[in-house]
C-alpha cells in the first residue's frame, strides 16, 4: 500500500490511477475524487450542486452530476471560466466590486489579485 503523505504526489490524480492499474492500494482519495475536489472550479460547482452556500463567483448557480469518469462535464466547467477581460468585467459587474481574480490552475496564493473597479480589473 502507498500513503503519499503531503505535497505534490499527494495532490496528483495520476498517482492513485497508476497504482490502481498496478494493483497497488492507494491510501487516500480515488483519482476521480482528487480531480474533482482538487480543482477550485470543479469543487465549487460540486458544492453548489450539494446546496452548500458559496460566495458570489463566476460560476454562480451552476450545478451538475459527475460524468462516469467522476469529473465535471466540460461544458458546465467552461461556463464557470472567464477567458477575456470583457467577460471578466461583465461577471464582476454582476458580482459587484471588489472582486478577487484567481487563476484556476494557480496554487499557494499565486496568481490572485483584488480589483476594486473596472479600471483595476483591466490592468
Amino acid at each position: 500500500a502507498v500513503w503519499p503523505g503531503w505535497g505534490h504526489a499527494s495532490e496528483n490524480p495520476a498517482l492513485p490511477a497508476r497504482l490502481k492499474d498496478l494493483g497497488i492500494t492507494f491510501i487516500g482519495p480515488t483519482s476521480s475524487v482528487m480531480s474533482a475536489l482538487g480543482d477550485k472550479i470543479a469543487a465549487n460547482i460540486l458544492a453548489q450542486t450539494a446546496k452548500v452556500p458559496s460566495i458570489p463567483w463566476s460560476g454562480d448557480g451552476l450545478t451538475t452530476e459527475l460524468t462516469a469518469e467522476g469529473t465535471i462535464p466540460e461544458g458546465v466547467f467552461n461556463k464557470a471560466c472567464v477567458a477575456t477581460a470583457d467577460e471578466a468585467i461583465r461577471r464582476a459587474q454582476s458580482i459587484g466590486y471588489p472582486v478577487m481574480v484567481k487563476a484556476s490552475e494557480g496554487g499557494g496564493g499565486k496568481g490572485i489579485r483584488k480589483a476594486a473597479s473596472e479600471a483595476e480589473l483591466r490592468t
